[in-house]
This record gives C-alpha cells, structure tokens and sequence, in this order.
C-alpha cells in the first residue's frame, strides 16, 4: 500500500454517511417506479436516475484521485461498492468484505541516472547502441528485477502461426536459443478479431517461446507510425509495469525463460537488415502490396538487457453474489462485470503523477485551479459501475430471484491490461467450469437518449440471439459494430473469460439518438477525442441519466434471459474463439 495515508478517516466517515442517507432516499423513490412497472413477470423494471447518479458523483470524485490501482483513492471506491453490496444484501463469497484480494507487482525503471533497458547489435564491424527512448522502447520488466539476453537475429515476419489460415511464419526457420525480429500488426486477409487475436502481443510471445526463442524485438511499421506514432508511444516510457503474481511468484502473463520484448523504430531498425537477405523497406513495400514477409536469419546477434525496482501491491475485486432460486441451475454462475479503476493523475513530470497518489495530495489540491491533472473516469467507468450496481438493485427488488446465480464483480487493474478480470477468470470463488456467461460493463458513453445498441461478441455465441431478443423487449434495437477496425471485442474485461472458455457480450448505446438533431457518432468520436482518458472525463452535464435508465434496463433484461433461460449460453457452431478456448 502506498506510504501516506489518503485522507482523514473522519471526513471519509462524514461523507459515507452523508452518502448512504442520500442513497437511501433515491433508492425510496425508484422503488416506487419499479414496483408500478412490475405488474407482468416479464416486466422490466425502471431503473432509478437518482441512485445512478449517486454512484457517479461519488466514484468519479476529485478526492480518489482517479482509481488508479494500489492507490488508497482506488481502496476507498473498492469500500463504498463493497457498501452497496452489503446494503443490496448480496452475499459476499470471498469472506465478510466482498474483496477478492489480487496480487500485483508493480515494476517501476531504476532512479534517474541508473542502469533501465539497453539493446546492442554486435557484427564483426563492432558494436552499434541503440537509445531508449530514442531508437526502441520498453517497460520496466516484472518477472525479474535484473534481465539479459544474448542470441543471433532471425527475422520471423509477422510471427504468427496460424496453418488453418494459410500462415505460419516459422516454417523452415530455427529460432532455438535466438532472438525473433518481429513486424508489428497483422496480414491484410485475417479476419479483424481473429487477426486481432494472432496480432496480439501475448499470442505472439506464446509462440515465439514455443519455438524456444529467448527475446523477441517488435519492429515498428508505416501502418503502426500511422495509427500510433513513435513518439507519441515515447510519452509513457517512464509508466510502471503491473502484473498479478501467481503462488510462486512468477507474474501471471510472463513466459520464463523469454526475455521482455523491445519495440525498435524504423530507422533504427533498418540497421538489423544491413547486409540481410532483403532489406526493411523491401518488406515494408511487400506488406503495402498485401504480401505476407518471408522469414529469414539476420547477420547480427544482439544483447537485451533490462532492471526495475519491484513493489509488491494488493488491490482487490469486488465480488458481491445473488444466488439462484432454482436447484437445477443455481450452482451455474453468470459473471455481471465492470472496471472500477481508471489512470489517475496525469502530468507526473512536473506534479508528480502516479506519486501523487503516493502523499502528494496537497500539491494537487493547490494546482487544480490552473490545471485539471485528475483524471476522474466518469464515463470510463464509474458510470459502467453504476449500472452494474442499478441491475444488482433490479434483481433484488424484483421480487422474483433469478434461477442461475449472479455473481456481481467489480474488477481492479482493467487500465493495466484486463489483469484483475484475468486474475478473477482464473481464480474465481467458484467451482472450475461454475461460469456460465459474462455480461461486461465498460465505459458506455453515456452521452444521449439512444434508440440503439452495440453488442461486442453478439456474433460469437447463443448470448447474441438473447441480446437481441432482450433488447427489443426494451424497445430498444441492436446495430451492427461501427468500428470493426478497433476489435473491441477482444480489448476489454469480458475477453478474460472468453480466454476461459466463458461465452460473453459487451454492450455499448448505439450511435442512433431519440434526438434527431443529435449526431450519435459525431458524439461518441468527440467525446475520445477530447475526453476519453482525460482530466476533462467528469461527471458534469456530458452525462445523460435518461440513457443511463435506458442501458440499465437493456443490460438487467439480458441478465434476466440468461439467467432464467433454460438452457445455458453456448459457442455457436464453428466459432473460433469457441473452439480455440474450449477444446
């Protein structure tokens, strides 16, 4: 836990009970709305504005300093959804707190001036350095405080081993004990999600250590250079690394025995292929005219070496359980999530940043007035939370418990790569093989009253045909993905449980608003281009409680099919991530 405490107990007392009374009377007045609602079985229940917007102003305040993991601001949100829980009367699983404690270590680089990630090229010219931070990046490694590795060069193309595609980039190629150049990215042909999968780092490390490769060095490429810049990557250089740690202290997502992978920039990178086969711009043309690069050994061998402090954290789920009414169904388990972190506070150069979090609040507190550092994550996710906490309301106050168990978790870590959901999917509080489906809740965007909504995963499992089937029950409508290019389906929590075998959906509002002189598109961009992790991600007015109500209701009525369905949610026929994960 972080060395200064975050704020007076007695305050943090004032306002809990300031909140809960708040609270409590908002809850009074939606209950009679939905016990009006509620006059078929089938009714879906109206959700309560005022409890919703309770939880937002609450979560996205100035004074838990962003959520960020490990922070005391991101343990103090823990407690108060642990306090609704309790006040829900869900029934904790985990003990007599609704926490799920993760382990997590934290890697930060050396103190300035120290010894952080060095990358060598050796030839019988000599040697040439290559700069961090100039020519290739890298993170500050948390499987060891101390890495090396030596080995020859062999470029592997894209790295991708997918034969049931036509690709399998290591074909004739010995990489035993070497280091693998890799191109970022993907070939045109694959499919956007499936691509996104082999596209992945993790993927990609998988099989480079499967080969017995022990480095890898990413090469950036014009497509990377376009979407992400070089040196807009260079920005967050000096960002600590997470993991969750497993029993044996070995970090959850490392591969023992490959060193941590580098990122080179193309000039720099186009000395590896002096002297090559074919040169880097030769592949980069290749990879223009849709061909996929041929591997080959480079004329070089090459030194990585990387050092961190590590510091050891515990940062909890949030796990909160309705049980089931039906004996036949009640030990299936459907997992309701949404993320409670966020970034924390930006601009750690000059003010500090993720010290802040650390005892330099009043610094904070004397700059806010000139400069907003705090990123609040209302939209991402506190409003995700406040739905999930509102559905938890629905379920109970319906007066009808669901046949399947729900387990309601709030998840830690999402902003440091889906590490608490992973962590939960791995080790949940339940029997292997309990989870049955994943709703996931995730930054919403909830920015207008909409006749539409998105559904990331619909196409992939029986979870799209009951979507579909709930969400015209609420009047509602379902729309295709309007950004496929972006691959959400496999960028958020619920793809934790997807890797588990757990078919899953996540559901955004649509781009079709009720207003017709509002533009649901131009909206949504607007709001990542200028508030999507910023400072500017408040909760004022660019949040609709009409559409919170709206996707409240919509995500309780898929709840509510797939918990009372009698069948269980099932991969569809042939499905890749079905067969991938559960064969």
């Amino acid at each position: 836990m972080p060395r200064a405490e975050f704020s007076d107990i007695r305050i943090a007392r004032k306002i809990k009970t300031a909140r809960s009374a708040l609270l409590t009377a908002a809850l009074c007045t939606g209950l009679i709305s939905a016990c009006n609602t509620l006059s078929r079985p089938d009714a879906i229940p109206a959700a309560n504005i005022a409890a919703m917007r309770v939880d937002v102003d609450y979560l996205a305040a100035d004074g838990l300093l962003g959520r960020e993991t490990g922070s005391p601001g991101y343990q103090q949100a823990a407690e108060y959804v642990a306090d609704r829980f309790a006040h829900l009367g869900l029934v904790s699983v985990t003990g007599n707190d609704y926490f799920q404690q993760v382990p997590f270590r934290k890697a930060r680089w050396p103190q300035q001036g120290e010894h952080q990630a060095t990358l060598m090229l050796h030839s019988r010219e000599g040697d040439i350095t290559f700069e961090l931070g100039t020519d290739f990046l890298a993170s500050p490694p948390t499987i060891s405080e101390d890495t090396a590795t030596s080995g020859g060069l062999v470029f592997v193309g894209y790295g991708i081993e997918a034969p049931e595609f036509g690709l399998d980039d290591y074909a004739g190629l010995d990489v035993q004990g070497k280091i693998v150049v890799i191109l970022d990215g993907r070939p045109q042909h694959l499919p956007n999600e499936v691509g996104a999968h082999f596209a992945s780092g993790r993927t990609k490390r998988e099989t480079a250590a499967r080969h017995g490769a022990v480095g890898y060095i990413t090469l950036n490429t014009p497509a990377r250079e376009f979407r992400r810049p070089f040196a807009r990557t260079v920005e967050h250089l000096q960002n600590p690394s997470f993991d969750w740690v497993r029993a044996d202290e070995i970090p959850g997502n490392a591969i023992p025995g490959l060193h941590p992978g580098v990122l080179l920039d193309m000039p720099a990178a186009k000395q590896l292929f002096m002297g090559a086969a074919r040169s880097l711009d030769t592949i980069f043309t290749e990879m223009e005219n849709g061909l996929v690069p041929a591997g080959f050994p480079l004329p070089y061998t090459a030194t990585l070496t990387s050092a961190a402090e590590h510091q050891k954290i515990l940062s909890p789920n949030v796990v909160g359980l309705l049980p089931g009414s039906d004996p036949d169904l009640r030990d299936e388990y459907v997992v309701f999530s949404a993320h409670l972190d966020h970034i924390g506070v930006d601009n750690q150069d000059e003010h500090g940043g993720h010290d802040a979090q650390e005892g330099n609040h009043e610094l904070i507190n004397r700059d806010r007035n000139s400069l907003d550092l705090i990123n609040n994550g209302a939209q991402d996710n506190a409003a995700g939370i406040a739905v999930m906490l509102e559905v938890a309301r629905l379920f109970v106050e319906s007066g009808r418990a669901p046949r399947r168990s729900i387990l309601f978790v709030a998840v830690t870590a999402e902003e440091e790569g889906l590490l608490g959901s992973d962590y939960f999917a791995q080790h949940p509080p339940v029997p292997p093989g309990a989870m049955v489906a994943n709703i996931n809740l995730d930054m919403p965007m909830l920015l207008y009253p909409f006749r539409d909504v998105i559904a990331f995963g619909a196409e992939h499992s029986s979870l799209g045909k009951t979507a579909a089937r709930a969400v015209k029950r609420a009047g509602l409508k379902v729309s295709p993905d309007p950004m496929p290019e972006q691959v959400i389906f496999v960028r958020s929590d619920h793809y934790s449980f997807v890797r588990q075998g757990v078919p899953a959906i996540y559901l955004i509002t649509g781009r079709d608003a009720i207003d017709d002189e509002i533009d649901g598109a131009s909206a949504q961009i607007e709001f990542l281009k200028t508030r999507y992790h910023r400072p500017s991600d408040e909760a004022d007015d660019q949040i609709s409680y009409i559409a919170a109500q709206q996707f409240a209701e919509v995500n309780y009525a898929i709840a509510r099919e797939v918990t009372d369905a009698d069948e269980k949610p099932r991969w569809n026929r042939g499905d890749f991530f079905g067969d991938l994960y559960t064969n």
